[in-house]
């Protein structure tokens, strides 16, 4: 029976049969770290959602196959540390785009329309909404989630531009888009929209300098990581007008600590990274994450392996 610890409480309510016959998922007794190193031996398999898993907890489990979350992004695993000893790591992808675009769509809605103010009648009729419908959105990613945004944003009248590592208009065909460098997008965009992975290059993106090229009407939402935005740069700017505000479906740091003055500020809104966790996305993502950790115990190359050089 191959044993696959769950170490991430995100997942605390799998059952011990989840995979099927076989195997055995087996839930820590607590989720701290000196409950979880001892149950690494003669583990097969790690599963995660956001929990980190460091080179420490790697070369902990000897007999350790895969490790495999339910998103696309992996930033938490030390892919390294894995590639090394051998074991595949397997994300999912292509699976919670949609959901995302909407959450962004929905955070851009609530903030142009200034729905903060909803319970001052006064304020909200002497404020005029803002329609989306020839403004300009910037999308920074043109993976998943960015090519949803494109879509959605376009159907909204928005005039698209995309800045992305790979500037292929094929990625989102039937969609008019203008590639540009994130320096030409900032004073452009109305909004503009994280949805790429975080490398060292995107880390700190929205900063001080950034913003500071970006229109005061400017809105940001980030879908993307929280490191991508430098928080007390971003608090700055919006107290002090220079941009109109922000969505934030991640922060950094995540969450942020309880009374952390974003949260009193009404043109910023923060949601709990949880954009993306629809019902329908949520169970078409573990089905793909049971699907690679399957394949990767028989040997057999998962659908969405992060380290293919792990086979060779």
């Amino acid at each position: 029976m191959a044993k696959v610890l769950v170490i991430d409480p995100m997942m605390s309510k799998l059952k011990s049969d989840w995979l099927g016959a076989g195997y055995e998922v087996v839930q820590p007794r607590s989720y701290e770290l000196g409950d979880i190193f001892p149950e690494l031996p003669g583990t097969a398999g790690l599963l995660t959602a956001f929990r980190p898993v460091p080179a420490e907890m790697i070369e902990a489990a000897p007999d350790l196959k895969v490790v495999a979350r339910p998103g696309a992004g992996v930033d938490n695993i030390d892919i390294e540390a894995a590639t090394r000893r051998g074991v595949m790591v397997c994300n999912v992808t292509g699976v919670r785009g949609r959901s995302l675009a909407e959450h962004a769509l929905f955070m851009m809605l609530y903030l142009s329309r200034h729905a903060w103010m909803k319970d001052d009648q006064a304020a909200w009729e002497a404020t005029p909404p803002e329609q989306l419908t020839g403004k300009t959105l910037g999308v920074v990613g043109l993976g998943d989630i960015g090519g949803n945004v494109v879509k959605i944003g376009q159907g909204f009248g928005l005039k698209i531009l995309v800045n992305t590592r790979t500037f292929d208009p094929g990625r989102v065909p039937g969609t008019e888009v203008e590639f540009v460098s994130f320096d030409e997008m900032c004073p452009r965009a109305d909004f503009i929209v994280l949805a790429m992975p975080l490398v060292p290059e995107t880390q700190g993106l929205i900063r001080a300098e950034t913003i500071g090229r970006m229109k005061k009407t400017a809105i940001v939402i980030n879908l993307a990581r929280g490191q991508a935005v430098v928080t007390d740069d971003l608090l700055e700017a919006i107290r002090a007008g220079r941009i109109a505000g922000a969505g934030l479906d991640v922060t950094d740091p995540e969450p942020l600590p309880d009374g952390h003055p974003l949260f009193s500020i009404p043109q910023v809104i923060i949601t709990p990274h949880n954009g993306s966790r629809s019902p329908e996305t949520t169970a078409a993502a573990m089905c793909r994450m049971a699907d690679n950790v399957r394949k990767a115990m028989a040997g057999e190359r998962p659908i969405y392996l992060v380290n293919p050089e792990v086979l060779g």
